[in-house]
C-alpha cells in the first residue's frame, strides 16, 4: 500500500507544478499575445517567477497538508486550502514588488489571471487524481490497516463502519482491551489481539498504520499509556479519537485555556456570525431569483387549479429549528405528477426562512418518536429542500440517513452546500433527460423506532468518524450501503 499512495502522491505534486506552469502559460497568451506562444517568448523575470511561484505553491501545500492523505480522500474540505496556497503565491510576488520598489516587477493583469488559473487547474488536477485514488481503492490498493483500542459498544459500532476497504479504504485488523483476552472474537473474523500497552508490537506484527482510540473502553492507566505513546514524536502510526458526548460535539467548539488548562467551549447553534449571515443572503438570493423566474408555472398552474376546483398548494407540519413546527407548502398532487414539481413552492418557506436551500432533512412531527435521541443535532441547523440525504436512494436506511444529517452539520460550509447544490442539479438533469429517478424524496413511509442500545450508537458512531465519503457517492448515484455516512468526509467522497 505504501508503494502506490507514494506513487500517487509524486504524481500529484507533480501534476500540480505542471498546472502552476500551464496557469502562468495560458496567463502569458493573454498578456503578451504578440510578442510570444506560452512562457519561451516572456520577459526572464516572469520565468523567473514562474518557477518560483510553482515551488512556493508546493512547499506551501506541503506544509498545508493537502499532499496528505486526507486530503485527497477526504472530500472538498482540500478546495479552500489549494485556494489558500494559490493566494499566498500571488501575495508573495506582490510582497517582492514592494520591497524592490520602482516599477512593479511583473504585471498586475498577468499576476491576477495566473492566479484564478492556477486555482482553476489545481482544483481540476484534485478532482482527476481523486478519481485515480478511488479506483486505485475499489482494486484493493491504497487501504490501510486499523487497530481499534477499545471493545465496548461504541469500539464495535466504530469498527462496523470502517470495516469496508472498498469503500472507506479501511480494514479493520482487531481489536485492543484491557477487558477481554487475546483471541476472543467480538465481531465476525475480528478478535481482540492483545492489550493496549502493547500496541506497537501488535502495529507492526499486523502491518497496521492506523490505530482509533476509544477513550471509554479503556482503563484510565491505558488511556494515559497510550495517550503518551501516540504523542511521542516517533509514533510511527496515525493516531485518532473516537470522540464522546456526540450531541455536544455537533455544535461550534472552541479551543480556549482556562488557568492554564485546554478547554472546548461548545456553542449553542451550529451556525452564528459570518456563516448564519451568509448562509441566509445566499437562500434570499437565490430562493427570490427562482421564485420570480418561475412565474410562468405559478401562473398555469394557478389555473389548472381553478379549472379542476381544487387548491393549488397544500401544507404538511414538519419541525425545523430548534424543533419548531411550521407546514411546508406543495403544490396540489393533482396538478403536477413530477415529485420535483410539487416540492418547488417550497422556495416560500426559503423566503420565510423556515427552510434553508441545503439541511437536513426535514422531521415530520409523526417521525419525531424515531428521531428522538438526535433531536439535539437534527434541529441545530433549519432544515433544507436538498442535502446529503437528498443525493441518496429513497431507500436509504434511516440510521444511514441520520449520519449523512449530522455529517452535514457538523461540517458545514459553503462550498459544501455549493457541492450539494450542483449535484442535486446535475442529478435532476439526469432525471429529465432519461428519467431515471436518482433523489430521494420526502415521501417516505414514517421511520421505525431503532430499539436498542448497539443500533442506536451506530449512527452516532457513523457521523462522528466523519461521512467524508457520502457525497461523492450520493452524487454518482450509487446504491446505499451501511455505514456509507461516515468517514474517510460530506461528502463520502467519491465516485468510483
Amino acid at each position: 500500500m505504501d508503494r502506490h499512495w507514494h506513487a500517487l502522491r509524486i504524481g500529484i505534486v507533480a501534476t500540480d507544478v505542471v498546472a502552476v506552469t500551464a496557469a502562468h502559460a495560458l496567463s502569458a497568451e493573454l498578456r503578451f499575445p504578440s510578442v510570444s506562444r506560452g512562457l519561451s517568448g516572456m520577459p526572464p523575470v516572469y520565468a523567473l517567477m514562474v518557477a518560483a511561484i510553482a515551488i512556493l505553491v508546493v512547499g506551501l501545500g506541503w506544509f498545508q497538508g493537502v499532499y496528505r492523505r486526507w486530503a485527497l480522500l477526504g472530500g472538498h474540505v482540500v478546495y479552500p486550502r489549494l485556494l489558500t496556497i494559490a493566494t499566498f503565491g500571488l501575495v508573495a510576488v506582490i510582497a517582492l514588488s514592494y520591497f524592490l520598489g520602482g516599477q512593479p516587477v511583473v504585471s498586475r493583469a498577468w499576476l491576477l489571471t495566473s492566479w484564478a488559473a492556477t486555482v482553476v487547474l489545481l482544483s481540476a488536477s484534485r478532482m482527476l487524481w481523486r478519481q485515480v485514488a478511488l479506483h486505485w481503492q475499489a482494486k484493493g490498493y491504497l487501504i490501510r490497516n486499523v487497530l481499534i483500542a477499545g471493545a465496548n459498544q461504541q469500539g464495535i459500532a466504530v469498527a462496523q463502519q470502517l470495516h469496508n476497504p472498498a469503500i472507506h479504504g479501511r480494514r479493520v485488523v482487531g481489536f485492543l482491551d484491557d477487558y477481554q483476552r487475546p483471541g476472543t472474537e467480538v465481531l465476525p473474523g475480528l478478535p481482540v489481539v492483545g492489550h493496549p500497552s502493547n500496541l506497537l508490537e501488535l502495529a507492526d506484527d499486523l502491518a497496521a498504520e492506523e490505530v482509533i482510540i476509544i477513550a471509554e473502553g479503556l482503563t484510565w492507566e491505558s488511556q494515559r499509556q497510550v495517550a503518551e505513546l501516540v504523542t511521542s514524536p516517533s509514533f510511527p502510526l496515525d493516531a485518532r479519537i473516537s470522540p464522546t458526548f456526540y450531541d455536544l460535539l455537533t455544535t461550534t467548539a472552541e479551543l480556549s485555556h482556562i488557568a492554564y488548562v485546554p478547554m472546548l467551549t461548545l456553542n449553542r447553534a451550529r451556525l452564528s456570525g459570518l456563516n448564519a449571515f451568509a448562509k441566509r443572503v445566499f437562500d434570499l438570493s437565490v430562493s427570490a431569483f427562482l421564485l420570480v423566474a418561475l412565474t410562468p408555472l405559478w401562473l398555469f398552474w394557478r389555473f389548472k387549479a381553478w379549472s379542476l376546483g381544487v387548491p393549488m398548494l397544500v401544507e404538511e407540519p414538519v419541525l425545523g429549528f430548534g424543533g419548531d413546527r411550521f407546514d411546508v407548502v406543495g403544490l396540489n398532487p393533482t396538478l403536477a405528477r413530477s415529485p420535483v414539481a410539487r416540492r418547488l413552492p417550497s422556495l416560500w418557506n426559503v423566503l420565510w426562512h423556515d427552510l434553508s436551500l441545503v439541511g437536513p432533512r426535514p422531521v415530520r412531527a409523526r417521525e419525531l418518536e424515531a428521531h428522538e435521541r438526535w433531536t439535539g443535532n437534527l434541529f441545530a441547523m433549519r432544515p433544507g429542500l436538498t442535502g446529503i440525504w437528498r443525493l441518496r436512494s429513497s431507500t436509504t436506511p434511516f440510521e444511514e440517513r441520520v449520519a449523512l444529517d449530522v455529517y452535514y452539520i457538523r461540517n458545514y460550509t459553503l462550498s459544501l452546500d455549493g457541492q450539494i447544490l450542483l449535484n442535486t442539479a446535475r442529478n435532476l438533469l439526469r432525471q429529465l433527460v432519461s428519467g431515471e429517478t436518482t433523489l430521494a424524496r420526502w415521501e417516505r413511509s414514517p421511520a421505525k423506532r431503532i430499539s436498542g442500545e448497539a443500533e442506536a450508537r451506530r449512527v452516532s458512531e457513523a457521523a462522528a468518524a466523519g461521512g467524508g465519503k457520502a457525497l461523492g457517492e450520493a452524487a454518482a448515484g450509487n446504491p446505499p450501503r451501511r455505514g456509507s455516512g461516515e468517514n474517510a468526509s460530506p461528502l463520502a467522497e467519491g465516485r468510483r
